[in-house]
């Protein structure tokens, strides 16, 4: 019988398993100063301004928090001028004189236990973005804008990087997840060569620096990504955490011959209700590893960027019969 950890690394190399990774099972989250630093406010905690300015929201009952971006709050209100609004945080100085050492305690018993310790980098490059100005003008500046959204994007990459160098120092995680939603349930936000003319070089050296220091990478996406896909694959993610049912999961596998693991397939707008039955829930997560479990590469997950579900028990029971449907393929 495989290891936790072995049946991850068979699983992401279209390898032999011997059953399906149970969502987050053996990734266990480290969490550290670098979290609290940059998201202020936790579950229910009303409003705070993170080091960047941006004013963020966490209602009570709400899976996260949000950007409040009004004219009031917008920190960037004219892109041409970014330089005189955006103030980057010197995350290297709050970060040397943070105290790690429960993080670190933490990653070391992990490792112990026979896991990979995963750190998160939230707010990945499209949404610090629109964090700092709003969807719309993200969107149009983009456009209208190039020169000015090429050299803010850069700069917020810079400090991705530095995110990543300092992960890395500090507790060493064997994954980390990197947030960065490109898309609505349907579509991609903007036109694939738009994303690929502003973030995917970008992507590729910071999922680069990551695989050079031997951790699996992987990226948050509740959305459509169809259409980048290859693109994801060549700019070095193993694990893309989030995938919907409205990609075609079985198609990306084969377009990008099985490099890409896909994270997901469970559709908790389904499942993940306060009135939502046993049997409701038991029959998407069997649904999912049918349609899904041909040629591996599949993780199956509620599509959320952490564990856990809305409504307390329905991830318990996806959980269980997940255990399940391993034993119906693979023995």
């Amino acid at each position: 019988m495989l290891s936790l950890k072995e049946n991850v690394i068979e699983t992401l190399k279209h390898g032999k398993p011997d059953a399906f990774v149970n969502e987050w099972e053996p990734f266990p989250q480290v969490w550290g100063p670098m979290t609290s630093y940059l998201l202020p406010v936790g579950p229910g905690g009303g409003r705070a301004v993170n080091p960047w300015g941006v004013t963020l929201e966490w209602g009570e009952g709400e899976p996260g928090a949000m950007p409040i971006v009004t004219d009031e709050t917008k920190v960037c209100p004219d892109v041409t001028r970014w330089r005189e609004y955006v103030k980057i945080p010197d995350i290297k100085k709050a970060m040397d004189e943070a105290d790690w050492s429960q993080a670190q305690a933490d990653a070391e018993k992990f490792r112990a236990e026979g896991k990979f310790p995963m750190a998160w980098i939230f707010t990945g490059l499209f949404e610090q973005c629109h964090y700092l100005m709003g969807f719309e003008d993200t969107l149009m500046n983009l456009l209208l804008e190039p020169e000015a959204m090429h050299e803010l994007i850069a700069e917020i990459a810079k400090f991705k990087k530095l995110q990543v160098e300092i992960l890395i120092e500090k507790i060493h995680p064997e994954v980390i997840m990197f947030h960065d939603d490109w898309g609505s349930k349907l579509n991609l936000f903007m036109q694939p060569d738009v994303w690929r003319d502003f973030f995917k070089d970008h992507y590729k050296e910071i999922y680069g620096l990551m695989k050079e220091n031997g951790i699996i990478t992987m990226h948050h996406a509740d959305c459509y990504c169809q259409p980048i896909v290859k693109d994801m694959v060549d700019v070095g993610i193993d694990i893309w955490e989030g995938v919907i049912p409205t990609n075609d999961i079985q198609k990306i596998k084969e377009d990008t011959d099985y490099k890409l693991t896909l994270m997901g397939g469970i559709d908790a707008q389904l499942i993940d209700r306060p009135d939502a039955t046993e049997a409701e829930i038991r029959a998407e997560v069997a649904r999912a590893c049918k349609d899904y479990h041909e040629g591996g590469c599949f993780i199956p997950c509620l599509p959320y960027g952490g564990e856990g579900s809305i409504f307390p028990g329905v991830n318990d029971i996806i959980m269980d019969e997940v255990r399940n449907q391993s034993k119906i393929y693979f023995g």
